[in-house]
């Protein structure tokens, strides 16, 4: 046998193998674009990750096509629940049945880029809460970009609004020893909230600048926009960390809320942000109302 090809077999089986990464997709009778969303991932090139497709409930052929998966594929786990226990659930359940050292999510009406996980894995810093990237917005005709400033994120800065984006990847166990999970009584605002208290308990994220993720925003099917949902979610955070967060804090998170809901701004808080000094809240008032 060729003396290189026994010094390349040596060194082969002697690189430790990369920390095992899993990806949870939550999916509930969207068969066709979870067909996309998985093929994304098994596409990645980082060669060490395991899918967890946590299924809430479909009635649709969701089942029969990740059977088809679990066939073909030996990194791609199922799990499902016979009734819809909503989003969240279905999240936190493939959080806990996960083995991957780090965990990162995936909507099933979105995708990730090649090189995604590769790039998370490159970047990671323990000391960070977690990692986030930017992203492209895909609305039929055109990829927006998004447009998120810094390469950290501290916890006054989560507190006024959700500047992660709509995913991160973390350390799996660490977060469940501490008992961050997503809060299922959330109508609303989960991700934000889920975000905050990763932030809360392990202190700063991270910001790479890299755009790994594609959400989909082409198709009719529902995205949480309902008012009421918004109004009950925004409430429910400022419950849970009203004692956290100084007046100013309280004030932006309150604009933040009023411009998702796409209401009129009272006149008095718009007062209170020319005291503050809240120009760039001002600013989000005067975009929302050139767009419309």
């Amino acid at each position: 046998m060729n003396a290189n090809r026994l010094d390349n077999d040596k060194h082969n089986s002697s690189c430790p193998k990369p920390p095992l990464v899993s990806v949870y997709i939550t999916t509930k009778n969207r068969v066709t674009m979870l067909k996309r969303a998985v093929h994304s991932v098994l596409e990645q090139t980082y060669p060490n990750v395991e899918i967890i497709i946590s299924d809430d409930g479909s009635t649709d052929e969701t089942q029969q096509q990740v059977n088809q998966w679990c066939e073909q594929y030996t990194n791609i786990v199922y799990i499902r629940s016979s009734v819809s226990k909503g989003a969240c659930h279905a999240r936190n359940s493939a959080i806990r049945v996960a083995k991957g050292e780090f965990i990162t999510g995936l909507d099933d009406d979105d995708r990730f880029t090649p090189e995604r996980l590769q790039t998370f894995v490159d970047a990671y810093e323990p000391q960070y809460a977690f990692i986030c990237s930017q992203a492209y917005n895909y609305t039929g005709t055109k990829y927006v970009p998004s447009r998120y400033y810094g390469k950290t994120i501290t916890q006054a800065q989560i507190f006024r609004r959700n500047c992660v984006g709509n995913q991160v990847f973390f350390e799996r166990q660490k977060a469940l020893e501490a008992g961050v999970l997503f809060d299922e009584s959330f109508p609303a605002w989960q991700d934000f909230e889920f975000f905050t208290h990763l932030i809360v308990k392990f202190g700063a994220a991270k910001r790479i600048h890299s755009r790994t993720y594609i959400m989909h925003t082409d198709h009719e099917k529902e995205r949480i926009t309902n008012p009421k949902r918004i109004r009950q979610g925004y409430r429910k955070y400022l419950a849970k960390y009203k004692t956290l967060m100084s007046t100013s804090l309280r004030l932006s998170l309150l604009v933040n809320f009023i411009v998702l809901s796409n209401r009129r701004l009272p006149k008095r808080t718009i007062t209170m942000c020319i005291l503050n000094g809240h120009f760039y809240d001002l600013f989000k008032i005067f975009k929302r109302r050139v767009a419309r």
